[in-house]
């Protein structure tokens, strides 16, 4: 009995030293090294000492330098030091003056930036008073990843991104460019409603190189103050190679599309099965069109009351809103002749979803795998583009692929519910610009008010909403077009096909109530 009292004091003396060893090793010696997005938060608005106590015992900063001064297209003068923690990638300037062309993109660092000030200068973040003999390099050629962001989540939240490696993805430059212009100075990268600045030194070894019409840009998110004391949130392309996905700007020479060049003939918004890169839209060429000299682009828009942005009311930039509202395809390249049905859509090509017929070898002319990939240019990754539910949704195709709130669609039509409030504010003057077609009107033929928006005025027309679902029911559009006076003989009707699964383009493409053209 004493035997077993012994070895429980013994056990229980061994847990609580056991006990007391983990907790102290808990209480050990602070790391000496902060994380750049843990410095960051120091800054409450007025500069900032750091010291081992605001700093918790650290004193270091590491982290890789993705700036680069042999492109001459690098903040004079600067470092711009990111590091990644968590998942999460934040970046800081380092004010180097003349040795800051001795660090290179690439280089991985460790700074001690004790005794340095934290503090927002020219409205960049930076830590100042940090001499060469702080920093310590320890390895070279070390490859950062652009993070992927849109302009408007850049400007929610320019804090997350400012002084790191962002990717802004199929970006339209504005004011668009002409044949020969170059990159040099300032243009405009847009995102839908939202739109950062394209900066190029006129030193940087690209800075005469032709700037695209559209592409994807990579580079420093540099923050400046402008002269009337507000941020300005500017991209840095480092070399040539961070811009791709290009677009070049339009052919002088190519006869502009014009509103009835595109017609809308199709749409599939559900799907059988999961919608998921199924859906798609279909559309006839009134001339032959190269979309490579002529582009276009088309877009996508759904209303349930907690899209956002602007969630409950109307899209506040119309059609090129973005978020979770409008999604935009780009129809840069391919070739249509008059008569011709094509398609635009998601990137499984299916005619009726999973396991349905392939219809890849249909005249594709744009297909985004629109699940994983945002819009082009603007809209967020979706599991839908269209709505199943009976709230409203929409299809617009667009001559060129530089939108703004103002740019009037060559054709739209909306299916699904009867509500406005998501559709049209008449108070502040939002809402889904349409063109004249068969069933709206820029200008209310009666009274000649001008009513530019659908559901403003007379432009009510909407395709009811089926509510079958799940089973691939195909909107058909059928009227009777003249290709030479450009406008509608018959309006279009629609009509409801439900397809199954050895459905072919046949049952799309033919029939007594497609649309017909006429000369």
């Amino acid at each position: 009995m004493k035997k077993i009292f012994l070895l429980v004091s013994v056990l229980g003396v061994a847990l609580l030293w056991a006990a007391c060893k983990k907790h102290n090793f808990a209480d050990g010696q602070l790391s000496p090294i902060m994380a750049i997005g843990d410095v960051r938060a120091i800054y409450k608005g007025t500069d900032v000492t750091l010291n081992q106590q605001n700093m918790l015992g650290a004193h270091q900063i590491i982290g890789t330098v993705i700036s680069n001064p042999d492109s001459g297209n690098a903040p004079s003068g600067f470092v711009v030091l990111q590091n990644t923690r968590n998942g999460k990638s934040r970046g800081i300037l380092l004010p180097l003056g003349a040795t800051a062309v001795n660090y290179h993109a690439g280089d991985s660092l460790v700074v001690n930036v004790e005794g340095g000030v934290l503090k927002r200068q020219d409205g960049a973040l930076q830590i100042t008073g940090v001499t060469e003999s702080a920093i310590k390099k320890v390895s070279t050629g070390n490859a950062v990843k652009p993070v992927s962001v849109s302009s408007y989540s850049i400007k929610q939240n320019p804090d997350l991104y400012e002084s790191t490696l962002v990717q802004v993805k199929t970006a339209t430059v504005a004011p668009a460019p002409k044949f020969g212009d170059s990159y040099a100075g300032e243009k405009y990268l847009v995102n839908g409603a939202d739109s950062i600045v394209l900066h190029v030194e006129p030193t940087a070894h690209f800075a005469t190189a032709a700037v695209p019409a559209t592409a994807t840009f990579a580079g420093i998110l540099v923050v400046k103050q402008n002269t009337g004391g507000n941020r300005s949130l500017q991209v840095w392309p480092r070399v040539l190679s961070d811009i791709s996905e290009i677009t070049a700007p339009l052919d002088p020479n190519a006869a502009a599309l014009q509103t009835g060049d595109i017609i809308i003939t199709g749409i599939i918004n559900d799907t059988k099965g999961g919608d998921g890169n199924y859906e798609y839209f279909q559309f006839r060429a009134t001339r032959d069109i190269d979309f490579s000299k002529t582009p276009a682009a088309v877009v996508t828009c759904t209303n349930a009351g907690s899209a956002e942005p602007n969630p409950g009311d109307a899209p506040g930039a119309g059609w090129v809103t973005g978020g979770g509202r409008t999604y935009k395809f780009n129809l840069t390249s391919g070739i249509v002749n008059k008569g011709e049905f094509f398609y635009v859509g998601g990137s499984n090509k299916k005619i009726n979803g999973p396991n349905s017929t392939d219809i890849s070898s249909a005249k594709w002319i744009r297909a985004i795998a629109y699940v994983t990939n945002d819009g082009d240019g603007f809209g967020n990754k979706t599991s839908g583009l269209l709505p199943n539910s009976g709230n409203a949704g929409g299809v617009a195709v667009f001559s060129g692929i530089v939108l703004e709130e103002k740019s009037v669609p060559m054709d739209a039509v909306f299916f699904g519910g009867t509500g406005v409030t998501t559709l049209y504010n008449a108070t502040k003057g939002t809402g889904y610009r349409i063109p004249n077609n068969d069933h709206y009107s820029i200008t209310d033929a009666t009274t000649g008010t001008a009513q530019p928006f659908f559901r403003q005025g007379t432009n009510n027309y909407i395709i009811p909403h089926q509510a079958v679902a799940d089973l691939g029911n195909f909107m058909r559009l059928g009227g009777e077009f003249n290709t030479t006076t450009k406008s509608w003989v018959t309006p279009r009707g629609n009509s409801f096909i439900i397809l199954i699964m050895t459905s072919t383009l046949a049952d799309i493409e033919t029939g007594s109530d497609v649309t017909k053209l006429s000369n």
